[in-house]
């Protein structure tokens, strides 16, 4: 589990634009003329394509129910059996040294598993309940300390590190909503990985919570960049008035550096309309 970030937003309208052109000047002799308008040219709004597929009301039936959280083939993070209860999280620069509220907060990464264990111990020895080390695992994206803490309910945490030779985060500050993500070292670099790396990482984000899901997982190219989107639909309580909420679709948008594998974030809110629940039923609303 992590704690992160808020957002901006935008809101995106139709546009539509009448454009007018005059010209005045005499239609000849010295006795002048009169002047004459241009005809305007016929104009027509300009189509904004919806970025999802689901209508408002099906959106907002998936917010108030919390089902689906994330469209087929999202990532997905298969959890120990028999701990009742199962936290993760990937190990921060804050969770070993000290840090302000306003110091950038970021996920270590190191390729040394004794430097990614030590990290592991620190942070136990911490907390206020000391959860002794009792499996440890690793793949090529990090490693992995697993953690039994005494008492009722059983709890099992799974401390992460990033290693380096996948993506160093330093870059990155989770305080703020967009900005550098960090570096994206493993090879090739492919839409794919990106797409692991963006789905990835929204499970420790505060967008995996009640109020949020993901709509749409896609990505895109151009030339020297590949671009992953993920469309999340967010619950404002009470954001129209105190009968009507508001639901946003964000664009949760991770940008790579194809030449460099620098990581861009960020974050656009694409449309929003309003919504209720009440006794059971969802209907759309307005202010």
């Amino acid at each position: 589990m992590s704690r992160h970030l808020s957002h901006r937003g935008m809101l995106l309208a139709v546009l539509s634009a009448t454009i007018a052109t005059s010209s005045c000047g005499g239609s000849g002799g010295s006795d002048g003329g009169t002047a004459s308008n241009a005809a305007p040219p016929n104009t027509a709004p300009v189509a904004v394509a919806r970025p999802v597929t689901q209508s408002d009301l099906e959106i907002a039936k998936t917010i108030y129910s919390g089902t689906p959280r994330t469209p087929e083939g999202f990532y997905e993070d298969s959890k120990p059996t028999g701990p009742e209860y199962v936290s993760t999280a990937h190990l921060k620069n804050a969770d070993i040294e000290a840090t302000g509220p306003s110091d950038p907060l970021h996920e270590l990464c190191t390729d040394d598993w004794n430097q990614a264990l030590e990290w592991s111990e620190t942070h136990a020895q911490s907390e206020p309940t000391y959860a002794d080390l009792v499996a440890t695992n690793e793949n090529a994206r990090y490693f992995e300390f697993g953690r039994a803490r005494a008492g009722t309910p059983e709890l099992y945490e799974r401390d992460r590190v990033f290693k380096c030779a996948y993506v160093d985060r330093a870059a990155a500050d989770l305080r703020v909503p967009e900005g550098a993500a960090g570096q994206l070292n493993k090879r090739p670099l492919t839409a794919a990985e990106l797409r692991v790396l963006s789905e990835y990482l929204w499970q420790f984000t505060s967008y995996n919570n009640f109020g949020y899901a993901v709509l749409k997982s896609s990505g895109e190219s151009s030339p020297g960049t590949l671009t992953h989107t993920l469309h999340i639909a967010a619950l404002v309580r009470n954001g129209i008035s105190s009968e009507c909420d508001r639901i946003e679709v964000l664009a949760w948008r991770h940008t790579l550096d194809v030449a460099t594998g620098a990581l861009a974030l960020d974050l656009d809110t694409e449309l929003s309309f309003g919504a209720r629940e009440k006794d059971g039923i969802v209907e759309l609303c307005g202010e």
